[in-house]
């Protein structure tokens, strides 16, 4: 498979995000190929960044049938197909497994994480949310009944929430429970064991709709209804070990997830494949850079079980959030220019709709984009300096306009710059520290980092100074305009 070469023309035709780059009937490049990743779009299912025709395709959501209108985006699916000539994919089966479905048992606003049935669950500027009208955390509570799609990041043991859907207030006994794990501290004569840090006990269930050979070490699927003082009583526990899908010499894989198990470049594994990255073009990085605990998406050729990777591309975190009007747009060149900045798209950009409906936004395209649309864009900056869109919303008008970003530099009192973004500060400005207090300005902006050292994260919030200037500023103290806070990462 020349992984390469497919996965750059696929992109191609994803960054415009029209519906024209659909799938066809080009002959296929490689008998088999499969790729495991987030769903970042429809028109034709689009997973790290290819377009996949899904018109004919087989779909499985949580071991049952499924239909292609219960797919989400930010959804982590394996797809398995072909690639053809232009790029462009045809997808013969689509898999779709939540990582945990649950009650919120505990929340952390700082770390920004939640527990659920013992799962720590991080969300960040890319988790996608459904069933709530906020884009954060505070449209959660405990007591909340989620589910969660997920890609697990074992080497610090917790789970990224690419999608976190409410689906109302946990009813013990009625709620659907799930989880997924490695069984330890097993007790088979009891009927209990540990699932990944959750107690489960599964006496109810008799012996013969027990996984054979139950054991510690074996990956399981638990599921029920009851779940109190922290015990989950199990109606059903399934082996996902005999799962696991062997991939034939030859076959194309690409997968989406965290590095875990780290020996060198040649011996680590993503998502539970094993890699070998040895001769990988490395895209965003280096050989050096790689490490347990950083995203990635490995692209390669299945040998013996091992996914010999011909990409490797480190997938930035977003760390740049721009909320204001729509300026210009260019189809061609996949571009929204806001406050003067130009921010590309690419085939792994989403693009919602909260106009409509903001618990359930509908999937947009950049053509439907409009002069003046208020959009909210998560991005990070590359190495060549330019924004990358990673998500990007379009809500209800405000005059409000947020940036948040690395301060690139600073004139004391008077003035920051935020990945590029220019911000106006003076005398009515209010400054909170990095534990929300307000300071005065001297103190704040001593506080804020700006190269050689490691850039200060800051969330500034006012309003556009001048559409010739591109300026925020955040000079008034009225309501919540004009103010300025430090941050973190």
């Amino acid at each position: 498979m020349h992984a390469h070469h497919w996965k750059t023309t696929a992109a191609a035709c994803a960054l415009s995000m029209l519906a024209a780059c659909g799938g066809g009937d080009d002959p296929a490049t490689d008998p088999t190929q499969t790729a495991i990743g987030t769903i970042s779009s429809f028109g034709s299912l689009v997973v790290n960044g290819v377009r996949f025709d899904d018109t004919a395709a087989s779909i499985t959501m949580d071991d049952s049938a499924g239909t292609r209108d219960r797919l989400r985006v930010g959804m982590v699916v394996q797809v398995r197909g072909r690639i053809n000539a232009n790029g462009t994919g045809v997808a013969n089966t689509i898999r779709y497994n939540d990582c945990v479905q649950g009650p919120i048992t505990a929340m952390n606003q700082v770390q920004n994480t939640v527990t659920v049935l013992g799962q720590t669950v991080l969300v960040d500027d890319d988790t996608v949310f459904d069933g709530v009208t906020l884009r954060d955390m505070n449209s959660f509570a405990i007591g909340d009944q989620v589910e969660v799609s997920c890609l697990p990041d074992p080497a610090n043991n917790r789970l990224r929430a690419t999608r976190m859907e409410r689906q109302g207030l946990f009813q013990n006994g009625v709620s659907e429970l799930e989880v997924k794990g490695t069984v330890s501290n097993l007790d088979a004569a009891a009927g209990t064991c540990t699932v990944d840090g959750l107690t489960v006990n599964f006496s109810g269930i008799a012996a013969g709709g027990r996984p054979a050979g139950l054991a510690n070490g074996m990956t399981v699927e638990v599921g029920g209804s009851n779940f109190a003082n922290g015990i989950l009583t199990a109606d059903r526990l399934r082996d996902r070990d005999r799962d696991r899908i062997s991939y034939p010499d030859g076959d194309g894989l690409e997968v989406e997830g965290y590095v875990a198990d780290f020996v060198s470049i040649a011996n680590f594994t993503v998502a539970g494949q094993a890699v070998n990255a040895a001769n990988a073009v490395i895209r965003n990085g280096t050989a050096a850079d790689i490490r347990n605990g950083l995203k990635v998406e490995a692209e390669g050729v299945m040998t013996n079980n091992v996914l010999v990777a011909s990409v490797l591309v480190v997938k930035l975190q977003a760390n740049v959030h721009v909320e204001s009007g729509l300026q210009a747009k260019d189809a061609a060149l996949s571009t929204l220019t806001m406050l003067g900045r130009a921010l590309k798209l690419t085939g792994d950009t989403v693009l919602r709709d909260r106009l409509a409906s903001a618990d359930q936004p509908a999937i947009i395209t950049l053509a439907s984009l409009n002069a003046a649309d208020r959009l909210e864009v998560n991005a990070y900056e590359d190495a060549a300096g330019d924004l990358i869109a990673t998500r990007v919303e379009r809500t209800a008008a405000d005059t409000l306009v947020v940036v948040k970003g690395p301060a690139d530099a600073k004139v004391p009192t008077t003035q920051l710059t935020l990945a590029g973004f220019g911000v106006a500060t003076g005398a009515n400005s209010r400054y909170r520290d990095l534990s929300g207090a307000l300071v005065d300005a001297a103190t704040f902006y001593a506080a804020v980092a700006v190269p050689p050292a490691v850039p200060t994260m800051v969330r500034a919030r006012g309003v556009v100074a001048s559409l010739a200037t591109n300026v925020v500023d955040a000079t008034r103290d009225v309501s919540t305009t004009g103010e300025l806070e430090i941050g973190e990462d």
